[in-house]
């Protein structure tokens, strides 16, 4: 219950910044561009609270706070012909004025992240280096020929030093039939340079699934080793002789070389009891472990489950924090929201040819949950978060979508060529159509929200 008051909390604060920003786009440039704004509105339906300016524009905060509006003199009127215009309505304008009023809202959704980017660029950001953890046997890394504590230094020729750099290259392949050229150096950068080939065609992302971890690749926060470094209470091992420091040797005589080997011997059991070789002090000892089923919410499977972790040597330089000047934050902010605003266009993209599964989907209540496990870690995070909100607000509020400001742009850009605007049965036809594309999917996406709560 506290969860849920907490995640509706940062939900409404979140929601609440970015609203304004992306209405005070449109207020401001339709201001400056002379039109009459009548009402500036937080939320829609019955108004709890507004106060009229001596301009006659009224603000106000509605009751149902998942949007708002401006209106303006003019603007959702269909006139007929010759019918006279007041010169400070919305219709009244030119048709590039109006363009610029509607593309104000999304524009300034980019400006907010942008802003909230160099904060963080500023205060100092966290970097870790594209070196990979252990490959996941039999995965597409594996057979590429990934090998643990590789650098990832250029995919097809494009220089990456982060992991968000790494993300992007690799994710635009995902479904097409392209070998992407990857230069590596084994040891942690040190060894040689090798260039493997990565081919992504066959990979679909489900809900909740990393696209790194998809491939086969984990980020390296230290050296894994065989070692337990991990015993967690009241687990099977817990209940054995097994003791943080043992090395496992070998599991029902599988000699064990990562600890992907134990994991894999691990859930090959099905729950039937294990024979660990374990190292300790020099000398080798058997235990017998009788794993518990548990039901995973990731796989939706019961897996085996035995209770213990590696343990994971420190290896100096993985990470390192940049601390931006204002300048070289801001350009930075620039270029990273280029590179969101990329990705959420494949992302849509990959949506509709199906190599990112439909239940990836996600409405409000999966925004709530991020809002509130950003805050958990700190103002820095939630600006963080609040950046990427606003970003996907921005550029899926320009989805060529009738009643969307995108499918409002493509009217305009109609009345630019035709020298008219549509009529007004095509506008109300395509509007309606919108809209039910739209409920459509907000209804898709708190159902998978709702199925991710359940499971």
């Amino acid at each position: 219950m506290i969860d849920a008051l907490g995640g509706l909390f940062y939900f409404l604060i979140a929601l609440g910044i970015l609203v304004t920003i992306h209405e005070f786009g449109h207020f401001i440039v339709a201001r400056a561009c002379g039109v009459k704004v009548l009402r500036f509105s937080i939320g829609f339906g019955p108004i709890l609270f507004k106060r009229t300016a001596k301009n006659g524009c009224e603000y106000a905060v509605s009751a149902i706070p998942l949007g708002g509006y401006v209106k303006m003199e003019g603007e959702n009127e269909i006139l007929e012909k010759n019918a006279p215009l007041s010169k400070d309505s919305f219709k009244a304008q030119s048709v590039w004025k109006r363009a610029l009023i509607i593309f104000a809202g999304p524009f300034f959704n980019i400006v907010l992240a942008v802003i909230l980017l160099t904060i963080i660029n500023v205060n100092g950001v966290q970097e870790r280096k594209t070196i990979v953890g252990p490959i996941a046997p039999n995965s597409v890394a594996y057979n590429a020929g990934f090998k643990a504590y590789d650098e990832i230094i250029a995919i097809d020729s494009q220089a990456v030093s982060k992991w968000n750099d790494v993300f992007y290259e690799l994710f635009d392949s995902f479904g097409k039939d392209k070998n992407l050229l990857v230069d590596v150096k084994g040891d942690f950068g040190k060894a040689q340079t090798r260039t493997l080939e990565l081919n992504l065609k066959n990979l679909t992302i489900e809900r909740n699934e990393d696209p790194i971890n998809k491939i086969g690749l984990t980020v390296c926060f230290g050296k894994v080793t065989n070692q337990i470094g991990l015993i967690l209470e009241n687990s099977p091992a817990s209940k054995t002789s097994l003791a943080v420091g043992d090395e496992v040797v070998s599991i029902d005589g599988m000699q064990i070389e990562s600890w992907y080997d134990i994991r894999a011997a691990i859930e090959k059991s099905n729950g039937n009891e294990l024979s660990f070789v374990i190292k300790r002090n020099g000398n080798l000892y058997s235990q017998k472990v009788t794993p518990k089923l548990e039901y995973d919410k990731r796989t939706h499977k019961s897996l085996p489950f035995v209770g213990i972790g590696a343990k994971v040597e420190k290896v100096e330089g993985l990470s390192y924090k940049v601390e931006y000047g204002l300048v070289d934050g801001f350009f930075k902010a620039c270029k990273d929201s280029v590179a969101m605003s990329k990705l959420i266009v494949t992302s849509v993209t990959k949506l509709i040819d199906g190599t990112i599964a439909a239940s990836n989907i996600s409405g409000p209540i999966a925004i709530a949950k991020g809002a509130q496990e950003s805050a958990s870690f700190g103002i820095i995070v939630f600006l963080g978060f609040l950046a990427t909100i606003s970003v996907n607000l921005g550029i899926l509020n320009l989805l060529p979508i009738p009643v969307l400001d995108g499918g409002q742009l493509l009217f305009l850009l109609y009345e630019a060529i035709a020298r008219k605007e549509p009529t007004k049965k095509v506008q109300i036809a395509l509007t309606s159509i919108g809209a039910g594309l739209l409920f459509t999917l907000m209804f898709f996406a708190v159902f998978n929200d709702i199925l991710g709560l359940m499971n």
